[in-house]
């Protein structure tokens, strides 16, 4: 019985010392023909509920390996719960000057990880992140898995 007790003392320990307090995390994927169309802006809303805790928001771009652009335009467009809108443009960097791929690759799927803001303090209530792309060299950007966003609290 005490063996019992033990294990579950344990289990409900870890289960609440390794939970994050506030997190966010979506991801939205294109399809088959991996085609973000210029069109397609996407839209993440998240909640913050402690004010008193720093902010990690980062956007997630999975392309296909070997990805044929070095960089691709993107547009953040962050809404606060009181209205305010910040709009960042960003020439989101796939390769580096070598040709390397920046992303974290498995097989043919890789992940590349961009922190719109580090360690930022947000206030209580709703957000809402609109993610565009301004690609010019087609009305679509080819060989894109999906697109999300990830907000973690940070100490």
């Amino acid at each position: 019985m005490k063996s019992k007790l033990f294990l579950l003392f344990t289990l409900a320990f870890l289960s609440t010392s390794c939970s994050k307090q506030d997190h966010y995390s979506a991801f939205e994927t294109f399809g088959e023909d991996n085609h973000w169309n210029q069109t397609d802006s996407k839209t993440f809303t998240f909640d913050i509920t402690n004010e008193n805790l720093s902010y990690d928001i980062a956007f997630k771009f999975s392309h296909v390996y070997d990805y044929q652009f070095a960089s691709v335009p993107v547009q953040f467009v962050l809404e606060c719960p009181n209205g305010t809108k910040e709009t960042l443009n960003v020439d989101l960097k796939i390769k580096d000057a070598t040709g390397k791929q920046l992303a974290d690759c498995s097989g043919d799927v890789c992940d590349l990880i961009y922190k719109i803001k580090e360690k930022t303090k947000l206030t209580q209530g709703n957000y809402k992140v609109t993610i565009s792309h301004h690609f010019k060299g087609a009305p679509y950007l080819p060989n894109v898995i999906g697109i999300g966003l990830n907000v973690d609290s940070v100490k």
